[in-house]
């Protein structure tokens, strides 16, 4: 039917692409979407493209199928776990986490994405989202402007200019990190890697500008592992970029990681918590998850915190503030394991099919959010799981289409 009636197969993907990217802004850890709404996105999706573009899915899984089987085994032991937790009277009565339905719904999107014209209008809306933040959040952090849809307060905060812990749109300041502020390398990479509006006369220097001006909304927000992620990606893109990594080029880098080492230092040396109340939670709920009454299911994701995972005479915390423990913890070994292979599938994939070509942005992507997966919570974090599902469904979409040259008409030339 898609190829006799184009106008039906654009509007149900037009539909299906707004209701998702609805639910992955508009959602957070605190108040996750509906899980009838996200299954009810998967379900449509699949069966689209199964019953209507089946070739297209053949196609996928031939070139993928190592992602799409990490993507599946991942959202089973999710599952798993969950069903397992209610039958042993463990879960808690909160219902399923967001993140299996995320996880279903990545195929669908991948395959929309593989559309040059709806990847074009997708990375216009990133655009616009990360041109949103880049006004907003220093207005949120000097002034106190609550300039999102979000009814929270922002964090009063004192760091040098900074008057505010600033959230965006994002629910907190907390949950920037972990989406807003990677998906900046969505819209950037495609357009400057020419694989969308590869006529716009744009200049290379001025695109390498911009990683380094979106370390004004990380600063925003005040989140160390946000700032050094966001520094780490920006460096990173432009030593990508300088393919003769000329020793300018190189000195250059160093006075800009140093002084974002001293902005650093300057901002949030003061009033923060240390390492080693995170590493004795880490501790703590590692060795709780090696508990062979748990090993095989884990104990259940759990939204408010669980008062038998305080850790005596420190501070409360709400869970481990590390990704790794509490997967592990959360949904046992089987989804740890899954997790992890989730990950390999995905780096590997960043970098076989777009680092090895001399493309950075999806590695980019990854540096900007991974410091704030290893001090905080991870996955769990439902925002951090939508954008590791709109990361790999671009990855997905563009290691279908060879990237275009960059000496075409109206395109820059490398240095």
């Amino acid at each position: 039917m898609p190829a006799s009636h184009p106008l039906i197969a654009r509007s149900f993907a037009t539909l299906w692409l707004a209701g998702f990217l609805f639910l992955a802004f508009k959602g957070a850890t605190v108040a996750p979407p509906s899980n009838a709404a996200l299954f009810a996105l998967a379900a449509s999706g699949n069966a689209w493209f199964l019953v209507f573009e089946r070739p297209r899915v053949r196609r996928l899984l031939d070139e993928h199928r190592a992602v799409l089987l990490t993507v599946l085994l991942l959202a089973a032991a999710i599952l798993f776990s969950e069903a397992a937790g209610k039958f042993r009277g463990e879960a808690p009565a909160h219902p399923l986490p967001p993140q299996a339905g995320l996880l279903l719904c990545l195929p669908p999107l991948a395959l929309f994405l593989r559309d040059e014209r709806i990847l074009r209008a997708v990375v216009l809306v990133f655009a616009a989202v990360c041109l949103w933040h880049l006004v907003a959040m220093p207005l949120e952090a000097v002034l106190g402007l609550k300039v999102s849809w979000h009814p929270i307060e922002l964090l009063p905060r004192d760091a040098g200019p900074f008057h505010y812990q600033a959230s965006g749109l994002a629910w907190q300041a907390y949950y920037f990190p972990g989406l807003f502020l990677p998906l900046f390398y969505l819209a950037w990479g495609p357009v400057f890697e020419r694989r969308v509006f590869p006529k716009w006369p744009l200049s290379q220097r001025a695109m390498l500008a911009l990683p380094l001006a979106w370390l004004v909304p990380a600063l925003s927000v005040q989140s160390r592992s946000a700032f050094a992620g966001a520094l780490a990606a920006a460096l990173l893109a432009i030593v990508g970029a300088s393919r003769t990594r000329r020793a300018r080029t190189w000195f250059a880098l160093a006075v800009l990681a140093l002084l974002g080492a001293a902005v650093f230092w300057l901002l949030f040396a003061q009033n923060k918590s240390g390492a080693e109340l995170r590493i004795a939670y880490f501790k703590h709920y590692m060795r709780a998850a090696l508990d062979w009454q748990w090993l095989a299911t884990g104990r259940s994701y759990y939204l408010d915190p669980d008062l038998r995972m305080m850790v005596p005479g420190m501070q409360m915390l709400q869970h481990s503030h590390n990704d790794v423990a509490q997967i592990f913890y959360s949904w046992g070994l089987p989804g740890l394991a899954a997790y992890l292979a989730f990950w390999v599938a995905l780096v590997r994939l960043a970098w076989t099919r777009f680092v090895a070509q001399g493309e950075y942005w999806p590695a980019c992507a990854l540096v900007a959010l991974f410091p704030n997966m290893v001090t905080d919570l991870g996955f769990q974090h439902y925002e951090k799981a939508a954008f590791l599902v709109l990361l790999t469904a671009f990855c997905l979409a563009c290691a279908a289409r060879p990237r275009p040259p960059t000496t075409a008409t109206g395109a820059f030339v490398r240095p």
